[in-house]
């Protein structure tokens, strides 16, 4: 922690984390309602102190506590995990259920009155305007630390609320799976959905585009490729993370390249050419920042895109005229046009998306299975090792 940020440790006992101001009874202090002001915390800290308060009463305290996180701020809570417990309890495990449930009562301050589990927990912190729940390790020996204690942390958002709309080109004829996987993520995350067929892809998503910001005007553009295989929690994780960091104009999802044994991003390397490698360290973080990307399932802010210069796809042969080595594909070269514009585009470095292809089952020497990509299929022919 540095001198700058204010973070706070509820219901401290002897010992706190470095840089935490300890507040609660044990050190004369209330923690709810906080005696801070709006947006003024980087971060909270509230380690087996929830279950004490009443549970009717558990949302209100939730909601006091993120009204003085600052916009970007955490807040980490740590509980006894009630189906862990019941779980060990019903398997005999020797350990003290009724203290972990109830409180140890050494003190009136001792007593617990509210149960929590994990889907419990994270309805709290999604009701209190939280975003990007996940779970977090205790750093000191205290009761987080346990192995029946539930600690999940989530983040306060910039915005409370983005407007998407979702952009897809498309065939006459697609897969199902990837279609079925559109309808049930954009419905709750509140997508309206848009589409433009056609053979010239760069054609048929600009003008879906221009569509979608004459007729919607939302945040966020989401464009949806009709061979993506995807979870509602990878588009809300998405989501969630352009209200996280308003300074990111685009963000696409790690994602596999159905020709290549590649991902589908690039990253600038010293020259300003592509990075032939990248250190695992580079994504630790949220976010990575990188130069081109897929449109697999990529947010892309209205904002940065009307500031963008027409034509925002075209493609553009190799020097000899021909489409061999050297040419700009019009995905390639709206990226090269993003950044010219001042666009930043990052890769979301915990969302892993499918690409769908067909597969060729085949007979092998022994008259079992042996799969074949359809890519495969089409460079080299019948495998050798099928039946002859």
């Amino acid at each position: 922690m540095t001198d700058s940020r204010l973070c706070l440790d509820l219901g401290a006992g002897r010992v706190s984390p470095p840089g935490y101001i300890p507040l609660g009874r044990d050190h004369g202090s209330e923690i709810f309602p906080l005696a801070y002001a709006d947006g003024s915390v980087d971060e909270i800290r509230a380690s087996h102190v929830l279950e004490h308060f009443p549970h009717g009463q558990a949302a209100a305290v939730i909601k006091d506590w993120v009204r003085c996180l600052k916009k970007g701020g955490t807040l980490k809570i740590a509980v006894p995990d009630f189906a862990k417990i019941a779980k060990g309890y019903l398997e005999g495990e020797p350990q003290p259920h009724e203290s972990f449930i109830t409180g140890g009562q050494v003190d009136a301050n001792d007593f617990h009155h509210s149960l929590y589990d994990r889907d419990k927990l994270r309805q709290l912190l999604a009701g209190a305007g939280l975003v990007l729940t996940r779970p977090w390790v205790s750093d000191i020996e205290d009761c987080a630390a346990y192995p029946i204690s539930l600690n999940l942390e989530a983040r306060k958002p910039h915005v409370g609320e983005l407007k998407v709309s979702g952009a897809m080109s498309v065939p006459r004829l697609g897969f199902m799976d990837n279609m079925f996987a559109c309808i049930e993520a954009v419905i709750p995350c509140s997508v309206k959905l848009r589409k433009h067929g056609g053979v010239f892809w760069g054609q048929s998503l600009t003008k879906v585009f221009e569509r979608i910001i004459e007729e919607d005007n939302p945040d966020l553009i989401l464009t949806i490729d009709y061979d993506s295989i995807f979870l509602p929690k990878h588009l809300a994780h998405l989501i969630q993370l352009m209200m996280l960091y308003p300074e990111i104009d685009a963000l696409a999802p790690l994602q596999s390249s159905r020709h290549l044994m590649t991902t589908l991003f690039t990253v600038h390397g010293k020259d300003g050419d592509n990075a032939p490698s990248i250190p695992r360290t580079e994504f630790r973080g949220d976010t990575t920042k990188i130069a081109t990307a897929h449109f697999g399932l990529t947010l892309i802010r209205t904002a940065a895109l009307k500031k963008m210069p027409k034509p925002w796809f075209y493609s553009q042969p190799s020097p000899k005229g021909d489409w061999g080595e050297g040419h700009v594909d019009e995905d390639i070269m709206f990226w090269r046009q993003w950044e010219k514009a001042g666009n930043s585009l990052h890769l979301a470095n915990r969302v892993v998306i499918g690409h769908a292809e067909l597969m060729v089952r085949w007979p092998d020497i022994n008259l079992q299975t042996h799969y074949q990509s359809i890519t495969d299929f089409q460079t080299k022919g019948v495998p050798e090792e099928c039946w002859q």
